[in-house]
C-alpha cells in the first residue's frame, strides 16, 4: 500500500507541474496575442514596441512556474513561516487568477454583445413602433389645424399687447417731451398708479371675457345635447321625452348676461379709480418744474431705449409667430395627407412587428441556452430573457472569479497533496514493531486463545402426549319422498290389489290409492 501511496503521490506532482506549465503557456499566449492586437491596430508602432509590450508576460509566465516549489516549501517548513509563504504563494496564484478571468470575462463579453446587439435591435424597432403611434394619435385628432390656429392668434394677441405696452411708455415720454414742465417724484408714481390700474383692468375684462366664452361653450354644448336628445325623440315617436327635452331646453338660460353683471361693478369700480388717479397726475404734472435739458436728454435717452426694447420685442414675437405659422401649415398639411400617412404608418408597423418576430425568436433561445443568464433566472426568479444586463453581470462576476480563483490554487494544492501522499508512504515504510509491542502482542494473544467461554446453546425435547380429537363420520340417511303418479283405470279396487302383489310391504304401507271421477266417467274417458 505504501508504494501504490507512492506512486500516487509521484504522479500527482508531475500533475501539479503541467497544470503550471500548461497556465503559464496560456498566459503566455494570452499575453502575446493581446500584444499583436494593439500593435495592429497602431499605425505608428514598430517590431520593437510589440517586443518591449510582450516581454513582461515573459516574466510573468516564468514567475507562475515557481508556485509549486514555493508550495512545496510550504509544505515543508516549519508553522513560523508557513504564513509568510502562504503570502507570497497567494500572490503568485493571483497570475494565474487573473489570467483564467481575462479568457472566462472575454468569452461571456462576446456572448453577450451578441445578445445585446438583438437587444438593442428590439429596442430601437420598439422606439420606432412607439413614434408611430404617437404621429398616428397625432395625425387623427382632427382638431390640430384648430388648435394652431387657435396658438397663433394667441401669440399675435400677446405680441400686440406687448408691442402696447412698449408703445404707450413711449407715449409717455414723448408727452413728458412735449410738456414744458419735469414730473415730480410723486407725479411719477402717480403715472404709475393709473398703469397698473389700467393693466388691471385689462385682467378683469380678459377674465370676464374669458369666463364668458367657457360659459356660453358648456351652454351651448348642453343645448346640443338637448337638441340631439328631441330629434331621436321625434325620430323614435316619443313625444313625452321630446316635451321633457324641449321644457328643459326653454329652463336653459345664457350665462353671459350674468357673469357681464358680476364684473361690470368691479371694472366700474376700477374705473372710477382710474379717473381719479389720472386727475391726480395731472394736477401733479402742472405742478412740476419745469423741464431742464439734462432731464430732456434723459428722456430722449429713455425714449431711444424704449425703441429699441421695442424692436427687440417685435423681432422676438415676429419669430414666434412665424414658428407658428410654420406649426399651422403643417398641422394643415397633414391634415390633408392624414389617410396616406396613417397608411404608410401601418405599413412599416407591420414590418417592425415583423421584425421584432425574427430578432425575439434569435433573442430567447440566445438567452436561455446562455449559462449565466439561466443561473441569474433561478437567482432572481426570472425568466433568463428578462434577466437584466447588472444581474447578469453580478452572476457572471461571481462565477468567473469563483473559477478563477480554483484554477489559480489548483496547482499549489496538487502539488502539496502530492507531497501528503508521499509522506504518508515514507511513514508507513520506516513504521517499525518495538520489542514492548511485540510482547504484548504475545500476551494477547495467549489470552485470547486460553480464555474459557460458557456458551447457552438452546435445544428441543421431544415429549409424548395424549391428545382428545373429535372426527365427524360421515352418515347415510335415508329421505322419503311422496310422489303422485296419475294412472288411468276404471277399477281403483283392482288396482289396489295388484300393488299389494307386486310391492314390497314395507312400501305398501305408504301407497295410497285415490280415485277421482265415478266408474261412468272412467268408462267414457
Amino acid at each position: 500500500m505504501s508504494q501504490k501511496l507512492a506512486s500516487y503521490g509521484q504522479w500527482t506532482y508531475r500533475g501539479a507541474w503541467a497544470l503550471e506549465i500548461i497556465a503559464s503557456i496560456i498566459g503566455l499566449a494570452t499575453g502575446l496575442v493581446l500584444g499583436f492586437q494593439a500593435f495592429e491596430a497602431s499605425q505608428s508602432a514598430t517590431a520593437m514596441d510589440l517586443i518591449l509590450a510582450s516581454a513582461p508576460f515573459f516574466i510573468v509566465s516564468i514567475a507562475e512556474l515557481t508556485k509549486i516549489p514555493i508550495a512545496t516549501l510550504l509544505y515543508s517548513v516549519s508553522w513560523l513561516w508557513k504564513p509568510v509563504i502562504l503570502v507570497f504563494l497567494l500572490l503568485l496564484a493571483g497570475i494565474t487568477f487573473e489570467t483564467v478571468l481575462l479568457g472566462l470575462e472575454r468569452a461571456g463579453t462576446l456572448r453577450e454583445l451578441q445578445y445585446e446587439e438583438l437587444a438593442d435591435g428590439i429596442d430601437s424597432l420598439t422606439r420606432e413602433n412607439a413614434k408611430l403611434d404617437a404621429a398616428d394619435e397625432f395625425a387623427k385628432q382632427a382638431d390640430q389645424a384648430a388648435k394652431a390656429r387657435a396658438d397663433l392668434e394667441e401669440i399675435s394677441a400677446l405680441a400686440d399687447k406687448a408691442r402696447k405696452e412698449i408703445q404707450s411708455r413711449i407715449a409717455d415720454v414723448d408727452t413728458e417731451l412735449l410738456a414744458t414742465t419735469a414730473l415730480t417724484p410723486e407725479a411719477s408714481r402717480a403715472r404709475e398708479q393709473v398703469r397698473e390700474k389700467e393693466q388691471r383692468r385689462v385682467d378683469l375684462v380678459a377674465e370676464r371675457d374669458g369666463r364668458v366664452q367657457q360659459a356660453v361653450e358648456e351652454f351651448e354644448r348642453q343645448r346640443d345635447s338637448y337638441v340631439e336628445r328631441i330629434r331621436d325623440a321625434r325620430e323614435t315617436g316619443d313625444t313625452a321625452s321630446a316635451k321633457r327635452w324641449e321644457d328643459e331646453i326653454g329652463k336653459l338660460a345664457n350665462p353671459r348676461a350674468k357673469i357681464e353683471a358680476k364684473y361690470e361693478s368691479q371694472i366700474a369700480a376700477v374705473d372710477q379709480e382710474i379717473a381719479g388717479t389720472r386727475s391726480d397726475f395731472d394736477r401733479l404734472r402742472l405742478e412740476s418744474p419745469k423741464m431742464t435739458a439734462d432731464q430732456r436728454q434723459v428722456l430722449q435717452s429713455r425714449r431711444s431705449d424704449l425703441e429699441k426694447t421695442l424692436d427687440a420685442i417685435t423681432a422676438d414675437w415676429e419669430r414666434r409667430l412665424d414658428q407658428a405659422r410654420e406649426t399651422l401649415s403643417a398641422a394643415q398639411t397633414a391634415e390633408a395627407s392624414k389617410a396616406s400617412t396613417l397608411a404608410a404608418n401601418q405599413a412599416r408597423r407591420d414590418e417592425i412587428a415583423k421584425q421584432l418576430s425574427e430578432l425575439e425568436k434569435k433573442r430567447i433561445p440566445l438567452a436561455r441556452t446562455d449559462q449565466i443568464r439561466r443561473i441569474a433566472a433561478r437567482w432572481y426568479g426570472e425568466k433568463p430573457e428578462e434577466v437584466s444586463e447588472p444581474q447578469a453581470g453580478r452572476v457572471s462576476a461571481i462565477w468567473f472569479g469563483s473559477l478563477a480563483v480554483i484554477a489559480g490554487l489548483a496547482g499549489p494544492i496538487t502539488a502539496m497533496v502530492a507531497l501528503g501522499l508521499q509522506r504518508i508512504a515514507a511513514q508507513a515504510e520506516s513504521r517499525t514493531e518495538s520489542p514492548l509491542s511485540r510482547l504484548v502482542r504475545r500476551l494477547l494473544l495467549r489470552w485470547r486463545w486460553r480464555r474459557v467461554r460458557t456458551i447457552k446453546v438452546p435445544f428441543e425435547v421431544s415429549v409424548d402426549r395424549e391428545v382428545e380429537k373429535r372426527v365427524e363420520v360421515p352418515v347415510e340417511k335415508v329421505v322419503k319422498e311422496i310422489l303422485y303418479v296419475p294412472i288411468l283405470t276404471d277399477d281403483p279396487d283392482a288396482l289396489r290389489k295388484a300393488l299389494n302383489e307386486d310391492l314390497p310391504p314395507e312400501v305398501v304401507d305408504l301407497v295410497k290409492v285415490a280415485a277421482k271421477g265415478g266408474r261412468n266417467s272412467a268408462g267414457q274417458a
